[in-house]
């Protein structure tokens, strides 16, 4: 069951959810497209999420103070 539909979570939670990852992800990963995410809720009460996106590429650092604005 999806987490939204049993818990009333709304369009709200799901948007910021994914401006985070996205910011995150673009430390990481050029990347293609928008980031698909799925939450649901096993029969134990689990939380079980998936996420997925396509990258085009890879960034390219040695060490975390090469990211651009630094270590969060």
């Amino acid at each position: 069951m999806l987490v939204f539909d049993k818990i009333g979570y709304g369009d709200g939670f799901l948007n910021i959810f994914k401006t985070e990852l996205n910011r995150l992800l673009k430390d990481y990963f050029v990347l293609d497209g928008d980031i698909d995410i799925k939450i649901e809720i096993d029969d134990f009460g689990f939380y079980k999420v998936n996420i997925s996106f396509e990258a085009e590429d890879t960034k390219n650092f040695s060490t975390a103070t090469d990211l651009k604005g630094g270590i969060y």
